[in-house]
């Protein structure tokens, strides 16, 4: 799947074990999350040195659906907001995402409805509108609404794009930290997908700083499902430049996970960085490829399955309704997890670990519409949309109940265990100072 970095044996270095990882439905997400762990825990076995690391499939699982075990004082994390969700549109359908507070402003402008308005007045205002229509009105105000399209449609719009796209920056005289030492990650990421690749790192050890702006705010839940073994700092990158700076100065890897450009005012675009700071392995996520036609697009895990034509793998044929556009007569359907986002944060979480076990300046950059094209082109499952169960037994062994500062967490265990390392505690959002605490 990913495009290989490192020595030829890394793969060697792991051993999957049998069983489910529940992901499976008509298409192959279990294997999409089987491979992009297998290849982290691979190049983490080469930097740490081990000789093996075991892989399993349940606990990948779990991992991979981690948001939807997680409770905090016996209290679940919360569902999709209300206007989240699969619309339909007078002819086909549409997917929004509204779980932030200034999404759903933005939304509800969009289409002209005071902030205060429920799902059902909201499906009524879209079911009036062509999906396409719809999809345009929400672009031109910052919001969250995709048209459902077919594999075909995506692939005209947005070509195949590598899952990991790998280059090599020139030798800066300074060499990235060695593999008995402790790297240095600074964070600029959100959500899922950077923070599950960050998260991955702070579990081999390294000295993780997210760094997240005041306004607007992470949702806490979010940041607890993704947080553990991190340090968290607010900065306002505007006013505080300096201590931006200083932090690059002294960091190994910096892991970018907004929009591409969104950060260069900042001097945080690839380019910037590696002029400044060239000893730096710099990875970068995004919805869409960087040089794609959707390029600085807003997007997330649920509406790149809708845009993709992974909605319309999962979902369910109706019968055929006049005016629909062809293929679309189907109710669109969603993956068991957020695959895309938790597949794309270990094949970047793998990248880096290559990186620093070579000891080279690198840029690498994955996409989730990369992921969801790789998962596409498995092909559909063999169990069609019932997947092989897990058993209760293996799924409760896989969580685990930890004292944090937000309370008592029942959390995902770490994805793989690895000899005298434990999964980090979860610090409040933004109690770190921002510095470095790891010695050189």
């Amino acid at each position: 799947m990913a495009r290989t970095v490192g020595d030829e044996g890394a793969a060697a270095r792991v051993s999957i074990h049998a069983g489910e990882t529940g992901l499976t439905a008509r298409l192959r997400a279990g294997e999409l999350a089987l491979d992009s762990v297998s290849f982290f825990a691979a190049q983490a076995a080469r930097l740490l040195g081990l000789p093996a690391v075991d892989v399993s499939p349940p606990r990948v699982g779990v991992n991979f659906s981690s948001y939807n075990y997680l409770s905090v004082d016996g209290v679940p994390a919360a569902a999709w907001a209300p206007l989240s969700g699969f619309f339909e549109a007078a002819d086909g359908w549409v997917r929004t995402h509204a779980n932030y507070p200034h999404h759903r402003a933005r939304l509800c402008a969009a289409f002209g409805l005071d902030d205060s308005a429920g799902r059902d007045e909201f499906a009524e205002v879209l079911a009036t509108l062509p999906a396409a229509d719809a999809e345009a009105l929400a672009l031109a105000r910052g919001a969250l609404c995709v048209r459902v399209r077919t594999p075909e449609e995506f692939e005209r719009l947005i070509p195949r794009a590598p899952l990991l796209d790998w280059a090599a920056a020139p030798a800066s005289g300074r060499p990235v930290a060695a593999r008995a030492g402790r790297p240095r990650v600074l964070d600029f990421s959100r959500v899922i997908a950077g923070p599950t690749c960050t998260r991955a790192l702070a579990l081999l050890g390294a000295d993780v700083l997210r760094i997240d702006p005041p306004e607007p705010a992470e949702i806490p839940v979010q940041h607890i499902d993704t947080g553990a073994g991190k340090r968290s700092a607010v900065l306002d990158l505007g006013q505080h430049a300096e201590r931006i700076e200083q932090l690059l100065a002294g960091a190994d890897v910096v892991v970018l996970g907004y929009r591409p450009g969104s950060l260069a005012r900042f001097g945080l675009d690839e380019q910037a960085l590696r002029e400044r700071h060239p000893h730096l392995v710099i990875a970068t996520l995004s919805a869409y490829p960087p040089a794609s036609a959707w390029a600085v697009r807003r997007g997330f895990d649920s509406l790149v399955q809708a845009a993709s034509g992974i909605a319309v793998a999962e979902g369910r044929l109706e019968a055929p309704i006049e005016g629909r556009v062809a293929g679309l007569a189907v109710r669109p359907g969603a993956l068991r997890a957020q695959a895309l986002d938790h597949a794309t944060g270990y094949v970047l979480a793998g990248a880096i670990c290559a990186a620093l076990a070579d000891g080279v300046p690198a840029t690498v950059r994955s996409s989730l519409a990369a992921a969801a094209q790789e998962l596409l082109a498995l092909g559909p499952s063999e169990t069609g949309d019932a997947p092989l169960p897990v058993d209760d037994v293996a799924l409760a062994s896989e969580l685990e109940t930890v004292q944090s500062d937000y309370g008592v967490l029942r959390r995902a265990r770490a994805i793989i265990d690895l000899p005298g390392r434990v999964q980090g505690p979860v610090a409040l959002l933004g109690s770190a100072r921002p510095e470095w605490v790891s010695a050189r």
